[in-house]
């Protein structure tokens, strides 16, 4: 019995440390602007006003993410203003959101 426990906390131990590892590579920065099949309205965060950018802390540093938001919002002519964030709002590989606001240059 102490064997199948011990045996047991060893799994759970393997599975955290793999984990953990995973959680470390992060993926590269993307637009949080899903749409469901046929639908031109957006599912996910992202608007023409707002950009909502998912990212990994760990491998992604705020200069990257920064120039993804101001690419987006020069498809209007406008340039990023950086709005707030969360944590959870994205995948497990990338989990923090930032959001921009599109606003006018000058």
């Amino acid at each position: 019995m102490v064997w199948r426990l011990t045996g047991t906390f060893l799994t759970r131990v393997c599975l955290l440390g793999a984990l953990a590892a995973l959680g470390a590579c992060g993926t590269a920065p993307y637009v949080d602007s899903r749409r469901e099949a046929g639908q031109t309205t957006p599912v996910g965060w992202s608007t023409p006003d707002r950009v909502a950018i998912c990212y990994s802390s760990n491998s992604t540093t705020p200069a990257a993410v920064l120039r993804l938001a101001e690419s987006e919002c020069a498809k209007t002519g406008r340039t990023a203003k950086f709005d707030s964030q969360d944590v959870g709002g994205c995948v497990l590989l990338a989990p923090t959101r930032a959001f921009f606001q599109c606003v006018a240059k000058g």
